[in-house]
């Protein structure tokens, strides 16, 4: 049997019958905020180069995209 992956979005109302209709089908699912709850933004290596891009001052603004381009570019 082939399966496919998918992203529902369910009012938390109906959930109680997502859960038996999904027990009953034999389908698997995963509650993706309830899995995502221990995540820490922080902890990121990406996250703690932009601080340190901040405390350097290597930030830069545009007024524009054509701004940006030309900051880019020279």
């Amino acid at each position: 049997m082939s399966t496919k992956e998918l992203s529902v979005f369910i009012p938390e109302s109906d959930m109680t019958f997502f859960r038996m209709l999904s027990k009953k089908m034999g389908w698997l699912y995963t509650d993706v905020e309830k899995d995502n709850k221990g995540f820490d933004a922080t902890d990121c290596e990406a996250y703690r180069e932009a601080m340190d891009d901040i405390k350097e001052g290597r930030i830069y603004s545009a007024s524009d995209a054509d701004d940006l381009i030309t900051q880019i570019l020279g």
